[in-house]
């Protein structure tokens, strides 16, 4: 299933406002709003994020499994979504820190930090994405970076506090790196089952988005079911009949020392992060991390580094005995850099990751270029 990762926007281009001293923000296509007006002095209490359709409270982690649409059976994909308790001050507001990794096979593929805040009226904001990539257990680069409030990016809503159907609004922009999501609320009240982590199987009373990219010119859709209390519950694809759907296998509460696993990897990666990506290290550390200087070229870890979320697969539920320790990668003389080639095939299996969508961007080399 693609999480509308596609292969090119030939063609695509968005629509700027003529510059004036009085409108500097850049037009959105239709049915791609800015329903709520960003406003720093709006976040109160922005990491409490409780909303009915998506609670993000620390500790909960997610894990989703692949299934193929037509025969429904299992595929070897994971995807294993934790909301820490760290937080990072985004475009002036604090955001909740979400730890994000996707296995296909058993080999980690993606390991991401992404940032969410709440506003005071229960909506829940997207602030930005460091999205690591991995291929047979070295490290590509993170050339998906985006931040609000840098490089003209913007802050979108991952889901409203108001859902009437027909409502479209915008989920993030980032025009360094062609980014451009929206969403549409095409139903409501809805029962979704086959699900392994609802009771009897069974979700009552959800919600159902559309997610698109005005920059895809194949007009390709994402569909994402929410359930009252649990959040993002089944994703499937339109316009893909072979794609991929995820299911929600199991959401688990983590016990003291899994949650000290989680925080102790999203920390990793955000000290990464100021090495391997020019925008992340315009960011502020998330503490307990310290300042660290930006390097002037992006740099891989070391060769043979392990990718984060390699050594834990799935923190277990509390009680529970720890999960195996995976082997490390394969010995290489060198690890890969974000100008390594990609082979089609691993663009694909990356392409699959749902939960946070992306647009194909610029590569590493091409963004690196103008620095």
């Amino acid at each position: 299933m693609s999480r509308l990762a596609l292969l090119s926007v030939f063609g695509a281009c968005l629509v700027f406002a003529s510059p004036s001293a009085a409108q500097t923000t850049p037009s959105l296509p239709a049915g791609c709003d800015r329903l709520v007006e960003f406003d720093t002095a709006q976040f109160g209490s922005s990491t409490v994020i409780d909303n009915k359709y998506l609670p993000l409270t620390p500790g909960t982690q997610h894990v989703l499994e692949g299934r193929a649409n037509r025969t429904g059976e299992l595929l070897p994909h994971t995807v294993t979504f934790t909301a820490t308790d760290l937080v990072k001050v985004i475009d002036g507001v604090p955001t909740r820190v979400m730890w994000d990794v996707d296995e296909n096979e058993g080999e980690v593929v993606e390991a991401e930090l992404a940032f969410f805040a709440q506003d005071d009226e229960g909506n829940v904001w997207n602030f930005g994405e460091y999205p690591e990539e991995y291929e047979d257990g070295f490290f590509l680069g993170a050339p998906n970076t985006w931040i609000a409030g840098l490089e003209d990016a913007e802050a979108g809503i991952h889901m409203l506090d108001y859902r009437d159907v027909g409502l479209r609004y915008l989920q993030g922009f980032a025009p360094e790196i062609d980014f451009l999501d929206c969403a549409e609320v095409v139903a409501e009240d809805l029962q979704e089952c086959d699900i392994p982590a609802a009771p009897g199987g069974c979700f009552d009373n959800g919600v159902l988005t559309h997610e698109r990219s005005p920059l895809d010119p194949g007009g390709a859709i994402q569909t994402k079911f929410h359930a009252p209390g649990v959040g993002i519950a089944k994703v499937g694809a339109l316009n893909d009949p072979e794609g991929e759907t995820l299911v929600l296998r199991e959401s688990i509460q983590l016990d003291e020392e899994s949650m000290a696993a989680a925080r102790s990897e999203a920390l990793k990666l955000d000290q990464r992060g100021f090495r391997v990506s020019g925008v992340y290290c315009e960011t502020e550390p998330i503490a307990p991390n310290p300042a660290t200087p930006c390097s002037a070229q992006p740099t891989a870890p070391s060769s043979g580094s392990v990718p984060p979320g390699s050594t834990q697969q799935v923190a277990p539920a509390p009680g529970a005995p720890a999960a195996p320790v995976a082997p490390g990668p394969k010995t290489r003389s060198r690890a890969k850099s974000c100008y390594a080639k990609r082979s089609r095939d691993s663009a694909r299996r990356r392409s699959r990751r749902p939960l946070l969508k992306k647009l194909a961007r610029k590569t590493c080399a091409e963004r690196l270029s103008r620095r």
